[in-house]
């Protein structure tokens, strides 16, 4: 993990995520997604048919996806590994 974007849910820079592999998601599931050729973590929000991605701290805004976007859910946040 680089950033302190979810550092809410306890996922802290530095950290390394376990990720489960799946390309669909519910609403609130912490996930990896891809969003133009990057990777991100956050907390999905599904309303109304729309997909939002909501970071863990307040220093940042949530991420909108368009339909223009290239966008993919990559996999289900499970466990991380902290070093000492």
């Amino acid at each position: 993990v680089v950033g302190d974007s979810m550092q809410g849910d306890g996922i802290l820079d530095g950290d390394l995520i376990a990720v489960q592999r799946v390309i669909e998601a519910r609403h609130g599931d912490t996930v990896v997604a891809r969003l133009d050729g990057e990777l991100t973590v956050k907390r999905l929000e599904r309303r109304d048919g729309r997909v939002r991605l909501l970071p863990r701290n307040a220093a940042f805004a949530p991420i909108d996806p368009s339909g223009h976007d290239d966008f993919a859910i990559e996999g289900l946040f499970v466990g991380l590994v902290r070093s000492a």
